[in-house]
This record gives C-alpha cells, sequence and structure tokens, in this order.
C-alpha cells in the first residue's frame, strides 16, 4: 500500500520511431519506452496526475503501488503519435510540457539535429489532453530564464499560462524550466505569475514537498534494462546527477566571482 510518498518525477523529451532514432540524451526509441513502460507495469508502478499529487501537497494518492511521475518536455509531435498509444496499453498517464509559441512549430532553441522535430499543433495539444494527459508551461520560446530581464521573465511566465488557458480546458498551474534554469529570483517570478509548482531536472531536494517551485526530475535515456531502470527508480542516479550539478555550479560561480587559480585552471 502506498503510504503516501513523493513520486519520482521522470523527464522524457522525444519518443521517436527507432529507425528515426540517432544518438541522443533527450531521444528514446518507441521500442525502448515501450519496455521502459512494460518494465513499470510489471514492478507494481502507476502514474499519478500531476494534478492529484498537486492537491495532496506533493505526495501521491493512496493507492497500491508504487508512484511516478510521466512528464514530456517541448511538446514534440511524436509524444502523441507514438507515447500516447503505449501509456493508455498500460493504463499510464503523463503531463506534457510544450513550448508555447504557436506561430513555430518546430524545435527552433537547439541546434542538435535529432531535436529538430516538429511540434503538437494546437489541434493535437488538444488530443493529448482529450487522451488523458495533462498540459503544463514551458515558457514561450524556451528561454533561459536566469538570463531573462524582468520583463521579459515576466512576459514568458505570464504569456505562457495565457495561451496553455486558451487551449487546455484543464491548464495545470505547473512550469517546467527550460534547460532546468533556475535561481531564486525566477522562483519568485513563478510564484508572482500565478503558478503552483514548477519542474527543475538536477536542482532541488530529493522530496519535492520539500520545494514546490523546484522539483527535482530524473531524466530517461535509450536504455530499458533492469539494472537501468532499478537505478533510475532508485534516486540513486537522481543524486549522483545533483551532485554534479552542484559542482558545476559552484565552479561556475567562483570564476565569476573570483576564486583561487588553481580551481579557475580546473
Amino acid at each position: 500500500m502506498n503510504t503516501m510518498v513523493s513520486p519520482v518525477v521522470l523527464m522524457y523529451h522525444r519518443v521517436c520511431r527507432d529507425e528515426a532514432w540517432r544518438p541522443s540524451a533527450f531521444v528514446v526509441t518507441l521500442t525502448a519506452f515501450r519496455r521502459q513502460m512494460s518494465w513499470l507495469a510489471r514492478h507494481g508502478y502507476y502514474t499519478p496526475r500531476v494534478s492529484d499529487v498537486l492537491s495532496d501537497g506533493g505526495r501521491a494518492p493512496c493507492v497500491v503501488g508504487r508512484p511516478v511521475v510521466l512528464t514530456f518536455d517541448d511538446g514534440y509531435a511524436d509524444v502523441l503519435e507514438n507515447a500516447v498509444p503505449v501509456l493508455r496499453a498500460f493504463g499510464f498517464t503523463a503531463a506534457v510540457f510544450p513550448v508555447l509559441d504557436l506561430e513555430r512549430r518546430f524545435n527552433h532553441w537547439d541546434d542538435a539535429p535529432e531535436l529538430k522535430g516538429p511540434l503538437l499543433a494546437l489541434d493535437q495539444l488538444r488530443d493529448l489532453e482529450k487522451a488523458g494527459l495533462e498540459l503544463g508551461s514551458h515558457t514561450v520560446t524556451h528561454a533561459r530564464l536566469t538570463r531573462a530581464g524582468d520583463d521579459a521573465l515576466a512576459w514568458e511566465l505570464a504569456r505562457s499560462r495565457e495561451v496553455l488557458a486558451a487551449i487546455a480546458a484543464r491548464p495545470l498551474p505547473v512550469l517546467a524550466y527550460p534547460y532546468g534554469d533556475v535561481d531564486g529570483r525566477v522562483k519568485e517570478a513563478a510564484r508572482a505569475a500565478g503558478y503552483e509548482a514548477a519542474l527543475a531536472v538536477n536542482s532541488g531536494p530529493l522530496d519535492w514537498r520539500a520545494d514546490a517551485f523546484e522539483i527535482r526530475r530524473q531524466r530517461v535515456g535509450n536504455v530499458s534494462s533492469d539494472a537501468y531502470l532499478r537505478l533510475i527508480l532508485s534516486g540513486a542516479e537522481k543524486l549522483y546527477a545533483w551532485s554534479k550539478w552542484k559542482v558545476r555550479r559552484g565552479i561556475a560561480s567562483m570564476t565569476r566571482h573570483g576564486s583561487p587559480p588553481a580551481l579557475r585552471e580546473e
């Protein structure tokens, strides 16, 4: 029985056809995704809706099994084409966080060729919601929010909520930070814009109830082995990724503000 635990949050981007896959940390094949969902089902996992977890203060609804929240960033069209049929086959759900500039329907913020896929059109976004998935915000332009000026930051957060409200019947008041890029100023701006929670990547506490505006997620790669999935769901890999992120951030901060020469050279 679930004892109202804070669920692990998994992060996906694209789910492509097997023959279209190119090596990437952000793309999984349809076959790998199906195997990952099958593994979750066989090991007693269920997928609570983000809105239900939020309404319970960051805890999963009390049902039999182990909770895991599935999220998809950017809003790629192949989520509807490839991921949704698999999710429905296993009785799973997910939340999708699309970039909400509806005039640009291809990835325009990343040079990696494997991420140059088409994005969901307006009617497809609504089809996702009809299929039982939830829709949240990933800003308007996929901006690095810590680098945005105050006015641009406020616009990205407020405008994306407005666009989402015009699309979704039940829009999630949840933001996924592009690039996992967040600091205290960005979190305060998200609160001021009316969000109730926000998803990071490698930063934030292990328990998402500790900080609803920096919920840590685990990126899932194109691997479906038992050992890999146990590692992902255990939180150990999540802690390792967070430790690396803290070290990189600390070195970057010291480089900006001055640090001992040996540390700068490293």
